[in-house]
């Protein structure tokens, strides 16, 4: 018979960065489920919850789970395969953490205070029956009726996941770098340069160092000061 589908094992030699996980401790690590985020950007739900210190192992994850408490973007989560990848806000009881990119591309968990706001890139932007404009944003929520380009920054309400604001892609726009050599450093855009057919758009900017620097535009996610 036909294989149909993707395996679901994963073996931690062959586990993404963004984990950050031994990847000889053990033989076998939790496969995120299709949703949100890819599997090169996100963990496990069961991961994060280990990761935040509220379990030891998968096992002792599951009952935390199992109890409802864990919100993710205020909504409760029970699956332990359910990925979680950047931007999405975990809360536990009356405390909250964030998830960034690391400079090594990994996964982790900033504490923040601000868990009713969540930034959520546009990735897609299309006109859909009734001649309403729908967004699709990089955590596969859709937005309709608001006004905003590819490579904005949307901001969402949460648990609602109503758009209540917008950050635009330009210059001077202080941005979260999210792929590429420079993920996980701040940039402030001094100029796009638009592509064509055989070129990628490309950014150049400075960093929070001072230095310049130059990336691609796909992997820019405009944020607001203070934000991060």
């Amino acid at each position: 018979m036909a294989k149909k589908s993707g395996t679901k094992h994963l073996k931690r030699i062959a586990m993404p960065k963004s984990f950050g996980m031994p990847r000889k401790a053990h033989t076998w690590v939790l496969n995120p489920l299709p949703g949100r985020h890819s599997k090169l950007k996100s963990v496990p739900l069961s991961h994060a919850v280990i990761n935040l210190g509220f379990a030891k192992n998968a096992k002792e994850a599951k009952h935390v789970l199992n109890t409802r408490k864990v919100l993710v973007d205020g909504v409760p989560r029970t699956e332990e395969k359910d990925p979680v990848g950047f931007m999405d806000v975990i809360t536990v009881d009356k405390d909250s953490w964030r998830a960034f990119f690391d400079g090594k591309g990994r996964v982790v968990f900033k504490p923040t205070s601000n868990s009713s706001v969540k930034l959520c890139k546009v990735v897609n932007k299309t006109k859909v029956k009734g001649g309403k404009i729908q967004l699709t944003l990089h955590d596969g929520k859709n937005v309709m009726g608001f006004d905003a380009k590819p490579g904005d920054t949307v901001e969402v309400s949460l648990p609602q996941g109503k758009a209540v604001g917008k950050i635009a892609l330009q210059k001077n726009a202080l941005c979260f770098v999210i792929g590429g050599k420079k993920i996980g450093s701040l940039i402030k855009v001094s100029e796009i340069i638009d592509g064509s057919a055989t070129r990628k758009s490309e950014i150049h900017g400075e960093l929070e160092d001072g230095k310049p620097a130059i990336t691609l535009k796909e992997y820019l996610f405009p944020v607001k000061e203070g934000f991060i």
